[in-house]
């Protein structure tokens, strides 16, 4: 085996344990979407979140992490979408945030 096999071979199980990662942050923010959504008593919709953006960055504690962006959206009634977004930094949650979203049923409200 020389050096080149071995640069694949490394190259190949870091790209491995990349993506099995990937997939457990990907996991997470789905269920951190989903409890979001349901503490704020709106519907997650299509029951997933997806990568909009990953770089390098800055965490809370000024440690350089990867950050990795992902968007959802959510309905409090059937005519409208909003969404909502969560960053990671690392496996961490770093922030999330939700469109503002508007009630429907304003004449059920008793004064």
């Amino acid at each position: 085996m020389n050096l080149s096999d071995l640069l694949v071979i490394i190259s190949l199980v870091l790209l491995i344990w990349f993506w099995l990662n990937s997939m457990k942050i990907n996991e997470a923010a789905r269920t951190i979407g989903a409890k979001i959504c349901q503490r704020n008593n709106v519907q997650f919709l299509d029951d997933s979140v997806h990568l909009s953006s990953m770089r390098f960055g800055k965490n809370s504690y000024g440690q350089i992490k990867l950050l990795r962006k992902y968007k959802f959206e959510f309905t409090n009634s059937k005519y409208h979408r909003y969404g909502g977004e969560l960053i990671f930094s690392g496996r961490v949650l770093q922030s999330s945030h939700m469109d503002v979203y508007r009630f429907d049923d304003v004449k059920d409200i008793e004064f």
